[in-house]
């Protein structure tokens, strides 16, 4: 369901019962807010490139509200293959009115989707720029352009006509790293290619011209159906937008990007607001087909992705969203550069040097005066302004006077030193006899040792372009009321290039290198190898396991049980006469080999009648039951 908003109140609109006017949202808008879609508003009509169906299988191209009937593409010819809508642009071509040309205004899709013209194993994802026009019956011709690199955000400049640029975001995978790169596509070079050599054709792949209606041609229904078909069957270009990378970024994933045209005092530039997914904001310039980061503003106290800007001209305001919150930050920040040199090393072109300082030049009421370079950064315009501190030698942009330091004698401390660009360069000052006292931080600071009646100087100057800005000053000298010690210096030699945690400090792990992950896969490979060590032997050893599992089953039957001394024996023949025990027979289950004598009932046959042979399951041998008793017996 969708539901109109008035902009003024950021109200909803409702009717004459105080109902709320809603309209059916399928075919505008996604089922789930996850999917990647794209709209824009083009004179009161709503072209949306998302998906009609709640699968979202179903990829089309809607045209909607306005006075003409509603249009979609058709999911039968395949035009679509799977989208990921990244941006749409609407470029106002019909301008100015009465052109000879008289062409009709048009709507661009960036998508990237599967590349059905490539025969892989796997998908193969590719971007595309597709162009609609905006007075057609139909969405024929739909032309589909190939790009070489996948897109992510747009947002095209506002300069209308055969030069309009348009800038994309691309993620690019190399060399195993993720990188962000800025490229720059001028719409010429899309007309271009969304085009055929062929004279019989290209009056129907273009959008409606002062050509097409001398020819009688004034609606997509009036072409021949051949014509039609083959467009419908033909809409993917051959040739390929190519264009070098302006921007390239590492470890930084781009989400959002608003594009500015600023008018400067000698030309004009294009200004870019980036977003990037840990809540940043670059602002860049484009200056001879090269980019420049003006600056890098943190947004949000959290790092979070940036999900829309929106740039206001009139007001020179920028709005910056994420999912907690909204923040307001202005297009120029010039009070942030406090020299000539800053505001022209800066190549910002919303700010200028007046002589005094640097200020916005759309507030100036004459700009004679003023300096600004923003193709060079030449610093000598400096010198064409009123009388500046800077002008005769590099003297400190504030107070020069020293910053007096008093340490306890044989103690360090850190100096610290703040660059003001990340481009500019960071270079200590001191004197020859400080030198075995020094030792530079990873930071960009100075660690110094304080000595016995020694008062040292140390200047910090920074350096961009040939321009030198003093920083720092500092004046560190030995506490007198410390005590020293005479005969072995307790100053601590540090050695080159190993970090040390000074006084007042605390241990980072952000700066320090771990090996908890090698820790982890070191353990990992261990128990993986132990583990088929194991196995493997196993694996050799398996027949006498097997045997020796036997053996604990089934122990050997042919051992005797030894005779527990003091218990009672059989003492009675089979025939029941009484002997005595010192001829009691010993064995057990068996009889003695040299035995010869035998009872006058083993000369006997047996009667079979009262005869039972029983198999005991200790003893294979057989016992015979006579009568009623049980009697051990050589059967």
């Amino acid at each position: 369901i969708c539901a109109y908003i008035n902009t003024s109140d950021f109200s909803l609109v409702r009717n004459e019962m105080g109902e709320i006017i809603t309209e059916d949202g399928r075919s505008r808008c996604p089922f789930n807010p996850e999917y990647k879609s794209t709209a824009i508003m083009a004179d009161g009509e709503l072209y949306a490139g998302t998906v009609s169906n709640f699968q979202g299988n179903e990829p089309i191209i809607y045209k909607s509200l306005g006075q003409g009937t509603a249009l979609k593409t058709e999911n039968s010819l395949n035009w679509l293959q799977d989208p990921a809508f990244v941006g749409s642009a609407y470029i106002q071509e019909s301008l100015p009115k009465g052109n000879a040309v008289g062409d009709d205004d048009k709507i661009y899709f960036f998508f990237s989707e599967a590349g059905k013209e490539f025969d892989f194993f796997d998908n193969t994802i590719v971007s595309r720029i597709a162009r609609v026009c905006k007075v057609r019956d139909s969405f024929v011709p739909f032309l589909a352009c190939p790009i070489s690199l996948l897109p992510d955000p747009l947002e095209p400049s506002h300069e209308e006509g055969n030069e309009t640029i348009m800038f994309i975001g691309f993620t690019l995978i190399l060399a195993a790293t993720l990188q962000k790169s800025l490229i720059a596509v001028r719409k010429r070079a899309i007309e271009i290619l969304c085009s055929v050599s062929e004279a019989s054709f290209s009056i129907f792949l273009q959008c409606i011209t002062n050509t097409a209606r001398a020819q009688g041609i004034s609606s997509s229904l009036h072409m021949p159906d051949k014509v039609l078909n083959f467009v419908k069957d033909h809409f993917l270009m051959d040739s390929v937008i190519r264009s070098q990378p302006l921007l390239l970024k590492r470890n930084v994933r781009y989400t959002q990007l608003a594009v500015h045209r600023v008018q400067a005092l000698h030309k004009t530039y294009d200004v870019l607001f980036i977003g990037t997914d840990d809540g940043r904001i670059h602002k860049a310039i484009n200056v001879k087909n090269k980019m420049y980061i003006i600056e890098e503003l943190v947004i949000f106290p959290e790092p979070q992705s940036v999900q829309h800007i929106e740039l206001d001209d009139e007001k020179g305001l920028l709005f910056v969203s994420s999912y907690s919150g909204l923040v307001e930050i202005p297009l120029a920040n010039c009070s942030n550069y406090q020299s000539c040199g800053e505001c022209v090393l800066s190549r910002d072109p919303y700010c200028a040097w007046t002589g005094k300082q640097c200020s916005n030049i759309k507030y100036a009421l004459t700009k004679s005066q003023w300096q600004q370079d923003v193709d060079d950064a030449n610093t000598a315009v400096c010198k064409m302004t009123m009388a500046s501190p800077r002008l005769a030698k590099p003297t400190p942009p504030r107070d020069p006077s020293c910053h007096v330091i008093q340490i306890p004698a044989n103690t360090f401390t850190v100096l610290p030193c703040k660059l003001r660009s990340n481009l500019a360069e960071s270079r200590w000052e001191y004197s020859h006899t400080a030198e075995r006292f020094v030792y530079p931080s990873p930071d960009g600071g100075l660690v110094v040792v304080a000595q016995v009646e020694r008062e040292e100087i140390y200047q910090c100057w920074s350096e961009e372009g040939g321009y030198r800005q003093l920083l720092a000053n500092y004046c560190v000298k030995a506490d007198h009321e410390s005590t020293t010690l005479t005969g072995r210096s307790r100053t601590q030699l540090v050695p080159q290039g190993e970090a040390i945690i000074l006084p007042g400090e605390t241990w980072s792990p952000e700066k320090t290198k771990t090996y908890w992950n090698e820790l982890i896969v070191v353990c990992a490979l261990l128990v993986f190898s132990l583990v088929v060590l194991s196995l493997f032997v196993a694996y050799r050893n398996r027949d006498r396991m097997k045997s020796m599992l036997k053996e604990g089953e089934c122990p050997n039957m042919q051992q005797k049980k030894p005779r527990i001394p003091g218990k009672h024996t059989e003492s009675l023949p089979l025939n029941g006469n009484n002997i005595p025990p010192s001829v009691t027979p010993t064995h057990e289950c068996s009889s003695p080999e040299n035995s010869k004598s035998f009872s006058e009932s083993e000369k006997r046959p047996l009667n079979l009648k009262e005869s039972h042979v029983e198999i005991s399951p200790t003893c294979p041998r057989p016992r015979v039951r006579l009568g009623s008793e049980i009697k051990d017996s050589i059967v």
